[in-house]
């Protein structure tokens, strides 16, 4: 902006200047006057003269209009360029302060959008690396403690066979977190694709019946399985969604010490779409934990105030993949929950998976939608519900 003004009013300055100068030359009758406007003249209006002469004859009617209207084109000329200078200063000079603001706040929003993108991809990719070069010195350490258990190398009784039992599940355990990183770092890098296929629904949930229900009976948990008549086959990923409904299961039997726990599907005729639901008795989730339980790393047991024995605290990647993997499917999750009442999950998914194209776009309209939003301070927050009075509900 200063560049651009620092060229414009010198050139604004000379037009004028230059302008002066002729008008009183060609009023003036002193000798100075005179030779400064030959001189002019001689460079101005000698060379164009040279140069059109060499043209052809059709050209010489032209000159003569111009060569008899000479003053009046110059100033003319000089005139025009003139205005032209004070208006691009002046629309530089009356520019909105607003304006300028949102550029501003526009381009560090762009700015700082692309660092958290490197750091994002950063982050997956150390991730990534990191779990594979722990995973194969795992992966080693549980088939030797295998073999040992198994008596491949001498017979091992007694305590220390109950010792090699204790790091055999640890180093499992420990396996199946490394896992889960991964994996979450291939579905945030978009490395993990969804195989659609046609799914049959109620044979996918009597596999789940079957293992769940043997486990909650273990726990001494009612479990109840209603589904929904007439629901029509999906075209989705199998194996993502079974992945996605044990978590929430697994979730359920985890943290619910008493009482039952209830999972339903449900065919959604308006939208098309299969509802799931998952609900449990169990300690339920504190309303500070409901804004970051989908997030990495986060484990909102802790905020709930439960401890959890040895191994099932887990590293709080579970419900970030089930975000993950419902998104991948082109569905939706939500939360509700009450503090030592339960907790319900339900998910959403279209029946037919349509494979949507990516429209790059909508990022620039959504920061230009934040900085309208940051830039309005004349509209007041008219949000009067008490959570008190309400559940505590987080969608994703």
């Amino acid at each position: 902006m200063r560049k651009r003004n620092s060229i414009l009013i010198p050139l604004f300055l000379v037009t004028t200047i230059c302008g002066l100068v002729i008008s009183l030359t060609d009023h003036g009758s002193n000798s100075a006057g005179l030779a400064l406007k030959n001189f002019l003249k001689s460079i101005l209006w000698v060379p164009l003269t040279n140069f059109f002469a060499l043209r052809t004859d059709s050209l010489t009617l032209l000159w003569n209009v111009l060569e008899d209207n000479q003053t009046l084109i110059v100033y003319g000329g000089l005139g025009f360029f003139g205005v032209l200078m004070i208006g691009l200063v002046a629309r530089s000079l009356l520019k909105s302060p607003k304006d300028k603001i949102e550029a501003s706040l526009l381009k560090a929003l762009i700015q700082e959008k692309e660092k958290a993108e490197q750091t994002a991809k950063t982050k997956a990719e150390f991730l990534t690396q990191v779990s594979h070069e722990l995973r194969t010195p795992l992966a080693v350490i549980i088939g030797y403690v295998d073999c040992l258990i198994d008596g491949i190398y001498g017979d091992v009784e007694g305590k220390p066979k109950d010792i090699l039992g204790r790091i055999s599940k640890q180093s499992s355990d420990l396996k199946n977190m490394i896992d889960q990183i991964l994996l979450f770092s291939r579905l945030e890098a978009g490395r993990h694709q969804p195989r659609i296929e046609t799914v049959a629904l109620g044979k996918m949930v009597g596999e789940l019946k079957e293992t769940f229900g043997f486990l909650a009976r273990q726990k001494g948990l009612e479990m109840t399985w209603p589904l929904g008549a007439e629901i029509p086959e999906l075209q989705t990923d199998p194996e993502t969604l079974k992945e996605v409904l044990s978590n929430l299961l697994g979730n359920a039997l985890k943290y619910t010490e008493r009482g039952s726990i209830y999972f339903r599907a449900q065919y959604v005729l308006a939208t098309d779409s299969v509802a799931f639901e998952v609900t449990d008795t169990g300690i339920g989730i504190a309303p500070a934990a409901l804004d970051t339980i989908f997030d990495p790393f986060v484990r909102a047991h802790k905020e709930s105030g439960y401890q959890a024995p040895n191994g099932l605290g887990g590293i709080g990647m579970g419900l970030a993949i089930v975000k993950k993997h419902v998104e991948q499917l082109h569905g939706a999750i939500t939360v509700e929950s009450r503090l030592q009442q339960g907790t319900s999950f339900k998910v959403v998914l279209p029946r037919i998976f349509v494979e949507q194209q990516k429209q790059p776009s909508k990022k620039s309209s959504r920061l230009l939608t934040l900085l309208r939003r940051t830039g309005d301070h004349s509209k007041p927050d008219t949000g009067t519900e008490s959570p008190e009075n309400s559940d505590q509900k987080k969608s994703a």
